[in-house]
């Protein structure tokens, strides 16, 4: 029976049913996008926009997970992205494959292969790839930690602020590409956005990251750029660089 329901698992997971009618939006990531179920950031963006959000995003998901099972499943954000007609793709990512070498020598190595200094790497592939469909994308950083709580992955925030850092440039440099890093709208000093365990959002902090989201794509399809110029204020303050 176990192996029955791993097989649904996969087959469901590999289905590659077709976005709904009109401007539709793709949410795929990791767990600061899947958390929360329906008060999640995907609702959050979905009932700002008013258009329809189809949310892929998996917790523990890695932007590359080399287990063909755990990929199957949603685990590799790379492959939760199966194509289509959508009008934007939103994503979070990057945390899950930095977290066990945070601090330690082999961090810098994961860190560029996820993007490095000369802005290459798998999360400006995967963006390449989806832009070759026709889809904006718009990708989420990460914010801080609540001050004086440090969660699981407080050695990892250099790491996020640098890939905030490059994403800004990224985002300047490339068309149809949106950055925002949610530290904006996350108030590390208000443990109430915070999840109990002090790293995902709390249904208010993940309402607060998908309407501003949804009001930066809203202002990007007016204008065309993104409001990426302007450093966040966890990368001023930690003096993050590229």
């Amino acid at each position: 029976m176990r192996i029955l329901s791993i097989l649904s698992l996969i087959l469901s997971a590999c289905a590659t049913a077709a976005p709904p009618p009109g401007d539709a939006v793709l949410a795929i990531g990791d767990s600061v996008m899947a958390w929360n179920g329906d008060q999640g950031i995907p609702e959050a963006v979905e009932s700002t926009l008013g258009r329809p959000v189809v949310d892929r995003s998996q917790s523990l998901a890695r932007l590359t997970n080399a287990s063909g099972l755990a990929g199957a499943l949603g685990f590799d954000i790379t492959r939760q992205f199966r194509g289509g007609d959508w009008d934007w793709v939103i994503l979070t990512g990057g945390g899950n494959d930095l977290r066990d070498t945070c601090l330690t020598p082999a961090e810098d190595d994961v860190l560029s292969g996820l993007i490095d200094a000369e802005l290459t790497g798998d999360v400006p592939r995967l963006i390449g790839h989806i832009r070759t469909t026709g889809a904006k994308v718009a990708f989420v950083g990460y914010y801080d930690g609540v001050e004086g709580q440090p969660g699981a992955f407080a050695p990892c925030q250099g790491a996020f602020d640098t890939i905030n850092a490059r994403m800004t440039r990224l985002a300047a440099e490339r068309p149809g590409v949106l950055f925002f890093d949610a530290g904006e709208v996350i108030d590390p000093r208000d443990a109430g956005l915070y999840d109990g365990d002090f790293v995902h959002p709390s249904p208010r902090g993940a309402a607060l990251i998908g309407r501003e989201l949804a009001r930066r794509m809203l202002t990007f399809e007016e204008g065309g750029r993104s409001e990426t110029s302007r450093p966040s204020a966890s990368v001023a303050r930690r003096g993050a660089t590229g």
